[in-house]
């Protein structure tokens, strides 16, 4: 732990107990984590105070912790107290890949849970496939998309995994148009779109008649609602990639604004089984995203502050760990040019005159 941090936090827990005694509601502090964005303390009232009593008391204990929001809620620790950490920590996705190295195959790295923990996305396993990126303007989905994309590609070797980038805007895939690992140049055009999807599915139906599964290839959209409406005809084999790809070793992964009705059929929104949803203007705008109610999406702080819905019980809050366009473009730099051939006897002046 930090340790100018450790007295503000040893201060806090006194507050909320101090709170909850002269609101006589009995209560201490047992433990917590501190992650990069968010401060969890956990909560063991005693045995005749209800949950409802306590979280009713939210709005008074962020004033007496002087935070601007504070949740109360329930979980398997009991109850947690979820407040903004003071000192937010940037999250370098060059620094925290080396601490989960070597990553298992198809395996991306997004950033760290609330209470610390590093977070993949094993997009071989059943429960996590295809993948639904959601949160309005600021929220960071384009950033969570390239970190994604960039954990993807510097862990695992080209031979083993593939991508195909649609970017309607050339920005969040710039810096890999050098990268070893694309099928074929960005695509930015609705035509190209297209025609590469409808590639793809043909190329899914030929691995399912011969068992083949390698190398794995990740289909990458930015902007899903824009592609959508300059071409509709795209949801039909976005839908038969996220029914059966799968298996073919081809996986989806889409970032919206909000994935509403209007634009994303129920078939193509029911095939993301991971929503990573950042956030929303509204509980409304939450629950679509989320694919469920009660995620209070609506709630989150915004640049990079996620939840990811799907395979646990519980949605899981966590940071997205960031990396910059000139990072990557480091990372995988133009080729150099070929030296300019010039025939016969001019290219023996060329070379003396230098």
């Amino acid at each position: 732990m930090n340790q100018p941090l450790r007295p503000y936090l040893e201060y806090q827990a006194d507050r909320v107990e101090a709170l909850l005694a002269a609101h006589r509601t009995p209560a201490h502090i047992t433990g917590g984590t501190v992650g990069p964005r968010l401060i969890r303390f956990f909560l063991n009232p005693a045995p005749q105070i209800r949950f409802a009593t306590i979280r009713n008391l939210a709005d008074d204990l962020a004033l007496a912790l002087q935070v601007p929001q504070l949740h109360v809620q329930r979980t398997s620790d009991g109850i947690v107290l979820e407040f903004a950490n003071p000192d937010p920590r940037p999250l370098d996705l060059l620094t925290l890949l080396p601490t989960v190295a070597p990553l298992p195959p198809a395996t991306a790295l997004l950033g760290l849970t609330d209470d610390g923990r590093p977070l993949l996305a094993r997009l071989a396993a059943p429960d996590v496939a295809h993948v639904l990126i959601a949160g309005t303007t600021g929220s960071g989905k384009s950033q969570l998309l390239r970190t994604l994309a960039a954990s993807l590609v510097l862990t695992q070797p080209p031979a083993a995994l593939q991508l195909l980038c649609l970017d309607p805007k050339g920005r969040t895939f710039g810096p890999l148009r050098h990268a070893p690992h694309l099928a074929r140049p960005i695509i930015t055009t609705p035509e190209e779109a297209g025609e590469a999807l409808h590639s793809l599915v043909r190329l899914m139906e030929l691995r399912d008649r011969r068992g083949e599964a390698a190398p794995r290839l990740v289909v990458l959209l930015d902007e899903l609602a824009d592609w959508l409406f300059l071409a509709p005809g795209l949801t039909e084999p976005l839908t038969r990639l996220a029914q059966r790809g799968r298996e073919a070793g081809i996986h989806v992964v889409a970032a919206t604004q909000r994935p509403s009705a209007a634009l994303l059929s129920p078939l193509l929104r029911a095939n993301f089984p991971l929503r990573l949803v950042g956030k929303v203007v509204s509980p409304e705008d939450a629950r679509a995203a989320a694919g469920c109610g009660g995620t209070e999406a609506h709630l989150l702080q915004g640049r990079g502050d996620f939840l990811a819905v799907g395979p646990t019980p519980q949605p899981l809050r966590f940071q997205v760990a960031r990396i910059s366009e000139p990072e990557l473009t480091r990372a995988f730099p133009a080729p150099p040019r070929a030296p300019l051939a010039l025939p016969g006897p001019l290219a023996a002046v060329w070379r003396g005159a230098r």
